[in-house]
């Protein structure tokens, strides 16, 4: 049940390998940031518009943060994160990004957003705890698409699909 719940998982989001563990979201994070093999790097970009837990699990992992703002529409200002990578490149880890933001926001850069993160050394770490948009709205619905080198997603909230006044449920 598990290997077919990791298959499903792999072809939804596009990546190679899934783990169903830890269960907790921040747990995940703290998880993943510690898998990122090149300890040297200890920079964690992270926008403003990312889930709190973001934050504290960099600094669990004993990260430097380097908080990034956004755009007068809830967009990553990409100059400020652009300046911030081209800064911290010897050092960057990875950038944490919520997608969509915690104000349901999907970037428009997003692939850019990637891009800048890549070409200084850092990976892309998507907390995609909002599933249930990312599957069926988004038009990057596949988290790999958008460059992400590792991301959470959260499997426990209801998908809920809305047609024409019915709603439909889907307990994942």
């Amino acid at each position: 049940m598990f290997d077919d719940l990791g298959n499903l998982l792999c072809t939804i989001t596009g990546f190679d390998s899934f783990s169903l563990q830890p269960n907790a979201g921040a747990a995940r994070e703290y998880a993943g940031l510690m898998s990122r093999g090149d300890h040297h790097r200890d920079v964690c970009i992270i926008p403003v518009s990312a889930h709190g837990t973001n934050p504290a699990s960099a600094a669990m992992v004993g990260m430097k943060i380097v908080a990034v703002g956004t755009d007068s529409k809830g967009n990553i200002n990409i100059e400020e994160l652009r300046k911030a990578a081209e800064a911290n490149k010897d050092n960057l880890a990875a950038l944490m990004v919520t997608y969509p933001s915690t104000h349901g926001v999907y970037e428009e850069g997003v692939d850019e957003i990637c891009r800048i993160i890549h070409e200084n050394g850092g990976q892309v770490y998507m907390d995609g705890a909002n599933m249930n948009a990312q599957v069926t709205v988004s038009q990057f619905a596949i988290p790999s698409s958008v460059l992400c080198s590792l991301c959470k997603q959260s499997l426990q909230e209801i998908i809920i699909l809305k047609n024409y006044g019915t709603h439909l449920y889907f307990y994942v």
